[in-house]
């Protein structure tokens, strides 16, 4: 064995000296090595070796586990949590426990007669009815170690400002911004629920919110959008309600005038081919006497319908219908041609076909009634009579008339048999 050198060395780690030194020698005597090739190699070894029984500068401990909660009362919790992972090359001396009310931001250490050692404590004096959250740190000869950050799934902050519906115009920008928090934080993933997402979309994500922007936006953008939130204790989604990108609808199809009067005209149309990308809000009927430019607001309304008053008997009228969306006012659509206000003439009519045989049977002391469908224009004015005379209400007899139908109500009846002719409606035009 070639000799190189003899050098003499001490290896101290916290107070652990190693020496090959007689135990008469005091401690802290060096040790004296012939260093060769050979002797190079032990001491590599024994570096290592005392590297793997962790004798290099004692660490503080890692974050023990989290608290959980074992048995609670209206005053106390008992807490149990699990060793750190490591002791960082010293043993543990005990545990510091903390709490804090859930709306607070100031961490309090819990009191105890003795230092926590054990892996479990029963924290008392707490107020009944509050929320409290507890985290715990281990402590050895180098220190304080941290505390295990509580795992908390993703939750979305709503405020105030916050909708979930937006609406912009053709070639418009929309913007939609969540706020969002958890630990460890969220992966954040845009989709879109009937295909990719724009390409004109842009999407910045922190660590608390994420925006996803689309520029020059048409109908085809339109859709639902939906953010997605992921960490190890959960998922978390909220979907943006049809992001509408509008243009003007088509006009209504179809504009009839289906009845008139002396004063009034009930038009009728159908929707439009498309709404333009958003719902239709209503729909602004106008008129405009024959041989005038000027057209007049009727009204607006959100049915297919509408009972247009306040004409002028014997007119002629021109109508028209248009329908509105968050974008604006479509074009115009009119009727065939002009209509004159007048009430039409109809013979009146009743119907009789419910009443068999036109008699009515009924016991004697009893209540009948007789209802019958009538039509005719002008509404007929209904008579009832019984045998050429006239039947007028009393406290046995109610009579009650409206524009479709006629009933007689007729209380404790002495006939037994009624024949429908005896009480027949005139009608008078």
């Amino acid at each position: 064995m070639c000799l190189l050198h003899k050098c003499c060395i001490t290896i101290r780690y916290y107070g652990l000296i190693v020496s090959d030194s007689p135990r008469s020698d005091p401690p802290g005597t060096p040790v004296c090595i012939d260093v060769t090739r050979d002797s190079v190699t032990l001491l590599s070894q024994i570096m290592t070796s005392l590297t793997r029984i962790g004798l290099y500068p004692a660490a503080v401990p890692d974050a023990p586990g989290t608290p959980d909660a074992t048995h609670v009362t209206g005053d106390s919790i008992t807490l149990c949590w699990t060793r750190p992972r490591t002791d960082g090359g010293n043993e543990i001396k005990h545990y510091i426990l903390e709490r804090r009310e859930k709306k607070s931001l100031r961490w309090v250490k819990v009191s105890s007669k003795r230092p926590i050692t054990e892996l479990r404590h029963r924290v008392i004096n707490l107020t009944e009815g509050n929320e409290y959250e507890f985290r715990v740190m281990a402590e050895n000869g180098a220190g304080v170690g941290p505390a295990l950050d509580r795992l908390t799934s993703p939750e979305i902050d709503i405020d105030a400002n916050f909708k979930q519906t937006h609406i912009v115009k053709n070639g418009g920008i929309v913007t939609l911004h969540v706020a969002f928090r958890g630990k460890p934080t969220p992966l954040a993933t845009w989709s879109r629920a009937d295909g990719e997402l724009p390409v004109m979309a842009d999407i910045n994500t922190t660590d608390s919110f994420s925006t996803l922007t689309i520029e020059s936006c048409t109908r085809y953008e339109a859709g639902k959008y939906t953010l997605s939130l992921e960490n190890n204790s959960g998922r978390k989604s909220i979907t943006f309600t049809p992001i509408i990108a509008t243009e003007e609808p088509a006009p209504p199809k179809r504009l009839d005038v289906v009845d008139t009067t002396d004063s009034t005209a009930s038009l009728v149309w159908l929707k439009p081919e498309h709404d333009g990308g958003s719902r239709i809000r209503g729909y602004i009927v106008e008129c405009r006497a024959k041989g005038t430019d000027r057209w007049v607001v009727s009204g607006e309304t959100k049915s297919l319908k509408m009972l247009v008053e306040g004409l002028i008997e014997n007119t002629e009228y021109d109508f028209r219908v248009k329908a509105k969306n968050d974008a604006g006012i479509s074009e115009s659509q009119g009727t065939f041609g002009s209509v004159v206000i007048k009430e039409p003439r109809i013979e009146p009519t009743a119907d009789l076909s419910s009443i068999t045989n036109q008699l009515i049977t009924c016991k004697t002391s009893s209540t009948f009634t007789i209802d019958i469908p009538i039509s005719g224009r002008p509404a007929p004015k209904v008579t009832w009579k019984l045998e050429e005379m006239k039947l007028k209400e009393t406290d046995r007899v109610s009579i009650k008339t409206t524009k479709e139908r006629t009933t007689l109500i007729y209380n404790k009846s002495n006939s037994c048999i009624l024949e429908t002719k005896q009480l027949l409606n005139s009608f008078r035009k």
